[in-house]
């Protein structure tokens, strides 16, 4: 039984038009150390903030910040037993590689509901060279069965491995994976080739992280500034190499412009481009200031245009 609805309209209103991000509580995503993410109380005001705002998914990972995000979210939510909230969380990134052997998925379900009480969405964090869809996919599809969890999915994966998944899947009799979430934005566009169509036809839900590429598309960086210490983009390989790149900085200039010919903040442009897309179900957000809190506001009231959208195409097209 799908329990993701396989109409977008009807996913974005499970889901909501974005998920928050938990990986800057207590570090930025795997990364730990002073000055990096936000305190716990800091954590929890987020969590208020957001869901105030109308997130209705939070999503963590065992391997965010040695365990804070998931610990905080926990705490959170057992304190807000009404709010109505789903936790997404995922597995599988270790400091030796991805690892999505079964007992290691098994085992990490268990600790990550322990730990936040219940999760609702399970997802694999990487694709694992060493252990076949055969022997992982089956973990998931019993904590559906059994309802340990309500939906899983898959993250960082290429068009070929979500294809020998959902093939896996459907060969073996297991439940599907219904949520994919993978990298997206105006400056990562591969999911373009294969993912997002696969997505589309195959009725999956789409909820990319990075949708302002670490910050490049958030205005932050346009005038050739570099990242702050304990920014989310100091840790991003990514967005250094994009930073030295001046094509993809004139680029990113260029879009400055076009969002204050729109009125908006450069967040909010880029936003509403991901809320708008037919194939986005909702984007991974995470937040810390309240700019970017502007940026979601910009981007739900802007009204959106084919005019607009053909206009970056024309800055971010190949």
């Amino acid at each position: 039984m799908t329990w993701i609805a396989a109409a977008q309209d009807e996913r974005r209103e499970q889901i909501g038009r974005f998920l928050l991000g938990t990986g800057n509580i207590g570090g930025i995503a795997a990364a730990t150390g002073p000055g990096l993410g936000l305190s716990d109380s800091e954590g929890l005001a987020l969590i208020d903030r957001a869901v105030a705002e109308g997130t209705k998914v939070l999503d963590s990972a065992d391997v965010y910040t040695g365990g804070n995000s998931e610990r905080v979210v926990g705490i959170w939510d057992k304190d807000h037993p009404g709010a109505g909230t789903l936790i997404q969380t995922k597995t599988g990134i270790t400091p030796h590689g991805p690892d999505l052997s079964p007992d290691r998925v098994a085992r990490q379900l268990a600790h990550s509901i322990a730990v936040l009480g219940r999760v609702d969405f399970y997802v694999a964090h990487q694709v694992d060279p060493d252990t076949p869809w055969v022997e992982s996919l089956p973990v998931f599809s019993r904590a559906v069965e059994n309802g340990t969890i309500r939906a899983y999915g898959l993250s960082n994966i290429d068009g070929k491995a979500l294809a020998a998944a959902l093939e896996t899947a459907d060969r073996l009799g297991l439940v599907r994976p219904e949520l994919i979430q993978n990298q997206y934005s105006l400056l990562a566009r591969s999911d373009d080739q294969d993912v997002l169509p696969l997505a589309q036809s195959e009725g999956l839900a789409y909820t990319p992280f990075s949708p302002l590429a670490n910050g490049l598309l958030a205005g932050r960086y346009s005038n050739g500034e570099r990242p702050a210490p304990g920014s989310r983009a100091s840790v991003a390989s990514r967005a250094a190499h994009l930073l030295d790149d001046p094509a993809a900085v004139a680029k990113v200039r260029q879009f400055d412009r076009a969002a204050e010919a729109q009125g908006v903040s450069p967040a909010g442009l880029a936003l509403a481009w991901l809320f708008n897309h037919p194939a986005v179900t909702a984007p991974i957000i995470s937040v810390s200031k309240e700019p970017q809190w502007r940026g979601i506001k910009d981007a739900l009231v802007l009204r959106w245009t084919g005019a607009l959208g053909e206009l970056l195409e024309d800055i971010f097209g190949s």
